[in-house]
């Protein structure tokens, strides 16, 4: 990335700031997925460090096991997002994070990626009211109630996870829920997936 923008002298102390107490691993990530410079942790250049803190709205890393990888570290939490509060759209797959916790505050997320992970809970996505799309496939969540707010999806999929049943869809969901992929999920019943078809007219299909 190559950008010439002006930034205050503080603003730009407190960029620095941040990058200092980034985790090595996130230092490496932006290096080599944004920066192009390699698994580094160097710092990058003055400009591209505060776009990405201040300008960058969209996120791609893929983890090395991915089709299309940009990157050699398999990253093992979200903190590196914080404060990147302007993202809409993020994709963070392939990796070995737990939770989305860090995220709470990413509430201008409009698409959301993060299958193939380690994933145990969504909580996290809870006030992301502007999420359309959401893929947290092949994971390891068995809750879905995080959702229950999130009336704004037009796509979800959540199949090869741990579910034992669908809670957190409503009726208010089944307008604008075109695409729900649930299955296969081993242990979910086929009686809980006709439930919710028939209560909520939301259909449960599979991929």
């Amino acid at each position: 990335m190559q950008f010439i923008i002006k930034t205050p002298p503080e603003e730009l102390l407190r960029a620095k700031k941040w990058w200092q107490d980034l985790e090595g691993q996130w230092k490496m990530a932006y290096n080599e997925a944004l920066f192009g410079n390699g698994p580094t942790l160097e710092p990058p250049h003055d400009d591209a460090l505060m776009v990405l803190l201040i300008g960058v709205d969209t996120i791609r890393l893929a983890g090395p096991t991915a089709i299309h990888p940009n990157t050699s570290v398999k990253l093992t939490t979200l903190n590196g997002l914080i404060p990147l509060y302007q993202l809409r759209y993020l994709s963070i797959t392939n990796m070995q994070f737990e939770n989305l916790k860090p995220l709470y505050r990413h509430t201008k997320l409009q698409h959301l990626f993060v299958y193939e992970n380690d994933l145990k809970s969504i909580e996290g996505v809870e006030n992301m009211l502007e999420l359309e799309d959401f893929y947290f496939q092949q994971n390891q969540v068995s809750d879905l109630s995080p959702v229950r707010k999130l009336t704004k999806l037009q796509t979800l999929y959540a199949s090869n996870n741990s579910f034992e049943r669908i809670n957190g869809l409503t009726p208010e969901h089944g307008d604008k829920l075109k695409r729900f992929h649930i299955t296969p999920n081993d242990q979910l019943p086929d009686r809980e997936i006709i439930r919710v078809q028939n209560e909520l007219g939301i259909i449960c299909r599979k991929g």
